[in-house]
């Protein structure tokens, strides 16, 4: 067995972002006595070492680094998660009920145990379940000094709980704890659609819920051109045509009036560009230069009248029409048309740059 208390010490404290003067008044002892204990010079006595475990928030075998073979908290929070799918919920619960006492404040088991008491609670409308989940969730948060994972991390684990909330039919509560954790609007169609179903405020679930909207259109651009230059790439023409054909369908829908302008035609003018150098990979060379030049049509009737405010896009009748809209293609659309080609590299035919080059001149 290999102790390795004054490294975890050093360790954990940085986690928490303390200087070793501050865990010092934090404990009410000297500077030098935790210098000692990061050094290994001297080790700290049970009290203190039950006292630094609370406060880092792990278990004192962690804190320790005593790893018993069949015991350490890694390997057993593994093995029960791949049980997962594979046996029962009552056998998996059983492991978890047994290591949640074993390895109390370890990150992933807590995690793990509130994942599964989740999922079942939801699917059986248990609420005891259900507020397993929270209290462990909440744990967890505590215990976030340990996480790994970079998907994971504070506003995750509350939107879980907002999550247990809703499902416990408390929607007062799981709109309070999705608002805490709005970083970016992430949780913007969440609260929306709570407030309105449930009549909390549906003017307010509006607003929120036309911004979720707004978002989803850049989300959904950046998405679509992903799709499309990964199956352009792989040589999978016909997914990449697909997709193409799929994102003009859905900007093109996203007008209130197609034929009227919009600052969805400046992205929709890229659109066109994207299916015809998949078009003309393909082989389809008549169909390419159609969408090339439809695509610089609209490019150039864009600069001549450009509009970068929320007028003529549907669902957002209860939004500032003048709010500003903006993208990262370029001062102008036709300026955009030649960044989508760069973008794409040697994915794209010197012919095609040409025939851009001759139609915008």
């Amino acid at each position: 067995m290999e102790n390795q208390l004054a490294d975890n010490i050093r360790d954990y404290r940085k986690n928490l972002g303390l200087t070793q003067e501050q865990l010092a008044e934090r404990l009410g002892i000297t500077l030098g006595t935790v210098s000692k204990w990061e050094r290994g010079s001297s080790e700290p006595d049970l009290g203190y070492i039950m006292d630094l475990a609370e406060l880092f928030h792990v278990s004192v075998d962690a804190l320790i680094g005593y790893s018993l073979r069949g015991t350490d908290a890694d390997e057993e929070s593994q093995r029960i998660e791949e049980m997962v799918n594979k046996v029962s919920f009552e056998e998996v619960e059983a492991e978890y009920e047994i290591a949640l006492k074993k390895f109390p404040n370890h990150f992933q088991i807590v995690l793990g145990a509130a994942s599964i008491f989740r999922r079942f609670g939801t699917l059986h409308q248990d609420e005891a379940y259900l507020r397993r989940a929270l209290g462990l969730y909440r744990h967890a948060i505590g215990l976030l000094p340990q996480n790994t994972c970079p998907e994971i991390n504070e506003a995750f684990l509350r939107n879980e709980i907002a999550g247990c909330y809703s499902e416990l039919k408390d929607y007062k509560k799981a709109v309070e704890e999705y608002k805490k954790n709005n970083s970016c609007g992430n949780s913007n169609a969440n609260i929306g659609l709570l407030m309105i179903l449930y009549d909390l405020d549906p003017e307010e679930g509006i607003a929120y819920t036309e911004k979720a909207f707004i978002n989803q259109l850049s989300e959904i651009t950046t998405a679509s051109r992903g799709y499309i230059h990964y199956y352009l790439a792989k040589g999978k023409t016909a997914h990449a045509i697909r997709a193409a054909e799929w994102f003009i369908d859905y900007l093109t829908k996203s007008k209130e009036d197609p034929q009227k302008r919009s600052f969805l035609d400046k992205i929709i003018c890229f659109s066109y560009l994207l299916r015809a150098v998949v078009l003309d990979a393909d082989g389809q060379t008549e169909k390419a230069e159609e969408d090339l030049a439809k695509a610089v049509q609209m490019a150039k009737a864009f600069d001549e009248d450009p509009l970068y405010t929320l007028e003529n896009v549907i669902f957002t009748e209860h939004m500032p029409k003048t709010l500003y809209m903006y993208d990262d293609a370029g001062p102008t659309a036709v300026d955009g048309l030649r960044g989508v080609l760069d973008d794409e590299g040697k994915l794209v035919s010197a012919s095609l740059r040409e025939k851009l080059e001759k139609a915008i001149a």
